[in-house]
């Protein structure tokens, strides 16, 4: 497991262990919609004048990624864990 045990994890989540893989899985999903509404606005946006904002939504696209990543390992750890 990344950091935390499985009780921290359904805790924090608001539920039982059983619940955990599916709860995982959710938030899996919605990093990835989040990453690929990010994708979207760098891609409008890489053209603009405004180089800061263009570095800006660049960097924020990659903290995303990373925490996509970091929350699939948290989810293959559960899955693993309990079966």
């Amino acid at each position: 497991m990344r950091a935390g045990s499985l009780l921290e994890w359904a805790q924090l989540l608001g539920v039982g262990p059983d619940d955990l893989p599916a709860q995982t899985r959710a938030l899996v999903r919605g990093v990835d919609i989040l990453d690929e509404a990010i994708v979207a606005l760098r891609t409008m946006l890489h053209t603009c004048p405004d180089r800061e904002l263009d570095r800006a939504v660049m960097q924020l696209e990659r903290q995303v990624t990373e925490v996509a990543s970091l929350l699939r390992e948290v989810h293959q750890d559960v899955v693993r864990e309990l079966t």
